[in-house]
């Protein structure tokens, strides 16, 4: 293995940067390990920041599911980054996936002035198992490596370690004694640093924002000028103009598009606002569907911002379950209540006795 040792070595006694926004552990001086960035896009800007000016200058993202490639190509052109996607369904990783990480790894680090964030999705087992390999590659015992996590990142369960320890027995021809010996160790130590995985997972769910939902007025023509663009090239973002762009926007936030005649459509947050003339703010989102106005009882606070508010605006919990309710629809012209024509017919015979 060629993978420079970093320093500290695991297991000293200096101390590295802790993060007070950014979902990071450094485990020593130039590897960190932990979660992605936040969903709202204000705090992930400034976790961003924090990571940047902690000397992180290249991200490493396990997730199958997501991506940040984007924004840290915007907010951080300088940091290099690598998508290294891998499922995290409890599956053995196979050897092929950690060589190239570590490959990476091993490259970045040839700078003496490069840092390494590893980071999944809650920081609790792909990306820490990634740390394990690079660590195990630089040379660090097994477990030395494996308390090294842990007390840097004591949410850490690590549940691909066997994976990635049978990596590095193969990658460096370990005879069956050493592989033995090796898996011994690693029971041992499960045995000896158990977590609750569930309670651990639900513990990080509980301090996540679910996603919010954003009312936006669509002139009279809107609609039809969207249907066009989606008929003309699919299923891709499209930048709705706003006024604001407010703190709590997140990824994969609900739009609820209205008309003066009512619900016309719904779309998904996909990207942070961004600036472009000759309009203030461009929301890029990804429309889900959109339908002919569905009239509806709208709260007072919601129609007088329809009258004249500003796009966004946040749509609180309790005003969206009177999104769901229609509109009752309005009497016909020429309907009448029951009784109608014998109140007609007595009021015609008074006025016939007047006369």
């Amino acid at each position: 293995m060629s993978t420079p040792r970093t320093e500290p070595a695991p297991g000293s006694s200096a101390s590295p940067t802790v993060f007070a926004l950014a979902n990071a552990n450094f485990v020593t001086d130039r590897l960190a390990v932990g979660g992605d960035l936040s969903p709202r896009f204000a705090l992930a800007r400034q976790q961003l920041d924090e990571l940047v000016t902690a000397g992180i200058t290249h991200i490493v993202d396990l997730r199958e599911e997501w991506s940040d490639e984007t924004l840290v190509e915007n907010w951080a052109p300088q940091v290099r980054y690598l998508q290294h996607r891998v499922a995290d369904a409890g599956q053995q990783i196979d050897g092929p996936w950690f060589a190239d990480l570590v490959a990476w790894v091993d490259a970045a680090l040839a700078d003496p002035a490069a840092k390494v964030l590893v980071h999944c999705h809650m920081g609790v087992n792909r990306a820490p198992s990634a740390m394990l390999a690079i660590l195990l590659a630089q040379g660090t015992g097994l477990r030395p490596a494996l308390d090294a996590i842990r007390a840097s990142r004591p949410v850490a369960v690590i549940d691909y370690a066997s994976s990635a320890l049978g990596w590095y027995l193969e990658s460096t021809d370990a005879d069956a004694r050493t592989r033995r010996n090796a898996r011994r160790t690693l029971a041992r130590w499960r045995r000896a640093n158990q977590l609750d995985v569930g309670k651990v997972i639900r513990s990080i769910r509980d301090t996540e924002h679910p996603p919010n939902r954003w009312l936006v007025h669509l002139g009279p023509d809107d609609p039809h000028a969207l249907a066009g663009v989606l008929d003309e090239a699919g299923d891709v973002a499209v930048g709705l103009s706003m006024h604001t762009c407010p703190e709590q926007l997140s990824q994969l936030d609900e739009v609820v598009f209205l008309t003066d005649d009512g619900l016309v459509g719904r779309a998904l947050v996909v990207g942070p606002m961004q600036p472009a003339e000759p309009h203030a703010l461009l929301l890029p989102v990804v429309v889900t569907n959109l339908f002919d106005p569905v009239p509806l009882n709208l709260p007072p606070a919601v129609e007088e911002w329809l009258a004249d508010g500003t796009n966004p605006r946040l749509l609180e919990p309790t005003e969206y379950g009177r999104l769901t309710v229609r509109a009752a629809p309005e009497p016909a012209d020429d309907a009448e209540p029951h009784g109608g024509h014998e109140e007609q017919d007595e009021e015609g015979t008074d006025e016939a006795a007047e006369a």
